[in-house]
This record gives structure tokens, C-alpha cells and sequence, in this order.
């Protein structure tokens, strides 16, 4: 009888180093190279809710920085906005969790620095953020809020605001953190006007299960996309309670569309495994046939905050 085939010692030896030596280049890869490989998440988002005929509404979106280095330091976040300018936006949203505080290995960014190197955007198009829960645990999120004002940027906290964008008028509120506890989705609702398109900015996603469908947009962050997202099985941790299908990407629920970033930076530990960062450009038009001969776009007002 045939003695069985079996692994010897010398051979269990090279898969323990190849398998240990897999594990350094995967564990290399996801803590050197992915938190810094950049891309640009482009979608198109077409709704009843635009009206037929008014320009398009060129959108970026900016969220989870947890700014710090080695992945993103000052002269990193600088080059970050440049790249966003150049896509010559709107408007530009913000989703919140600016400060980097609960993320082993890494040098926080000081809040006065993060608002200087954001400034440029709000130079360049109104600019408006809410705070997200990170944020909240410095300080109550103060001394970030009071530095994003400074730079021009407004921080709306259970507010909506109107400005006029893309040939006319568009309201946007700003839902504050639900994991804070700080959220007041009532006080935001009674505020919009369901004859007017509106965005809503909620830095956890899950506000968007209980919108009404005049709210054609929410844009969010929060869940990194996982932040490790492993072939065949997905997300590991989007801390949401939606279906982790919803943890990035562009989504349509009924007439609402739910837009979530996977954000720049990282949370717990420094590491990024197949979700790579990225900022979002976003182009909302009207899902009604458009009418040839359209108006030239007009500059966007600075926002005031709506009555």
C-alpha cells in the first residue's frame, strides 16, 4: 500500500514564512501605501426634485479627514484642496470629523491648521460643514467650529441655509452629529420648504431612513467605507445601522438619493485596505428632459442662513 503524500517539516516551514511573509506585505500595503493612494469618486445624480431646465449643480464633497500625520499633514491637505479646486465646483460640502483623536500611531493636526489649508475652498465657492463626532469630542467641537467659521466656512448645526446655485435657489441644511446626540431632525424638517430642491448634510447616513422625499440629496461620511473592505465579504465596520451595501457610494432610495463618502483619513489605526481615500465630485441634474439653450451658469451667492 502507497504510504500517504503528506507536508514535511521543511515544507510546513516555507508556508509558515510565505504565509507570515503575505501577511507583511498585505499589513505594508494597507498601513504604507493605500491610506495615501488618493482618487477622485465621480457620480451623476439625476432627480425629479431639479427642475427641468435649470443648470446642473457641480458638487464636491470632502469628508472624514482625521487629519494627521504621517498620511496627511499640512502640506498633504493642501495639495488635497488644490486638486478640488481644480474641479472648479458650486459648491462644497463638508461631512464632518475634521480632528483626528482616537487613532493610535498618528500626530494630530491642530484645528487652526486644518481651517487654514480648507480656506481655500471657501474663497472659491460657498463652503458649508457640519461637525461629526470626533469633532464633538474635542471641546465640544468649539474650537473647530469657531476656526471653519473664521476661514469662511460655514458650520451649520441642526440649520438649514438658502443660497443661490446653479441658476437658482437651493436650500441645504446641516444636521447636527446623531452619534453626539446633538441631532434635531424636527427642528431641520420644519425648516425646508418642500416646493424648493434641498440638500441635506448629516455626517452619519442614517438620517436618511427617516427623510421625507423632497430631500433629493443627503451627503454623509462617517464609515470610511469599512475602512478595511475585504474581497467576497465586504465592509468589517461601517458604523451605521443601514445595510453595509450603503456604507459607500451613490444610492437611490425611492425618490431620495444618499450620496456617502469613504472619506481621507482613518479611525482606531492608521490603515486602509480596499477602500483607498477619496473626494467626491458630484453633478445633480434634473431627471425631466431638459429644453435645448440653457442659461449660462451663474456664480453662487454666499449663503444666509433661511428664516
Amino acid at each position: 500500500m502507497p504510504e500517504p503524500i503528506g507536508i514535511g517539516r521543511g515544507g510546513m516551514i516555507e508556508l509558515v514564512l510565505l504565509g507570515g511573509a503575505g501577511m507583511l506585505a498585505l499589513g505594508s500595503w494597507a498601513g504604507l501605501v493605500e491610506p495615501r493612494r488618493l482618487k477622485i469618486a465621480r457620480y451623476e445624480i439625476e432627480s425629479e426634485r431639479w427642475p427641468a431646465g435649470r443648470t446642473p449643480l457641480r458638487l464636491a464633497v470632502l469628508g472624514d479627514l482625521h487629519a494627521a500625520r504621517p498620511h496627511l499633514g499640512e502640506n498633504r491637505l493642501e495639495r488635497l484642496v488644490e486638486r478640488i479646486l481644480a474641479e472648479r465646483p458650486d459648491l462644497v460640502l463638508l461631512p464632518g470629523d475634521f480632528l483626528a483623536n482616537r487613532t493610535a500611531f498618528v500626530r494630530p493636526l491642530p484645528a487652526a491648521t486644518v481651517a487654514r489649508a480648507l480656506a481655500p475652498l471657501a474663497a472659491a465657492a460657498p463652503t458649508l460643514a457640519v461637525l461629526g463626532n470626533h469633532d464633538y469630542a474635542e471641546e465640544g467641537g468649539r474650537e473647530i467650529a469657531r476656526r471653519l467659521e473664521a476661514a469662511g466656512i460655514a458650520v451649520l448645526e441642526n440649520e438649514v441655509v438658502e443660497l443661490e446655485a446653479a441658476g437658482g435657489p437651493l436650500l441645504i441644511a446641516g444636521l447636527a452629529c446623531a452619534v453626539s446626540r446633538r441631532a434635531d431632525l424636527p427642528a431641520v424638517l420644519a425648516r425646508l420648504d418642500p416646493d424648493r430642491p434641498s440638500l441635506m448634510l448629516s455626517h452619519v447616513p442614517d438620517a436618511v431612513a427617516y427623510l421625507p422625499d423632497h430631500v433629493l440629496l443627503t451627503v454623509s461620511g462617517h464609515t470610511h467605507g469599512g475602512q478595511i473592505r475585504l474581497p467576497g465579504v465586504g465592509p468589517l465596520l461601517t458604523q451605521s445601522a443601514l445595510p453595509r451595501r450603503f456604507a459607500r457610494g451613490l444610492h437611490r432610495i425611492g425618490r431620495r438619493h444618499l450620496l456617502v463618502t469613504s472619506g481621507i483619513g482613518t479611525s482606531a489605526l492608521p490603515v486602509r485596505l480596499g477602500v483607498p481615500p477619496e473626494f467626491v465630485v458630484a453633478t445633480v441634474r434634473s431627471a425631466v428632459e431638459e429644453p435645448r439653450g440653457l442659461p449660462a451658469r451663474r456664480p453662487a451667492r454666499v449663503p444666509t442662513r433661511a428664516g
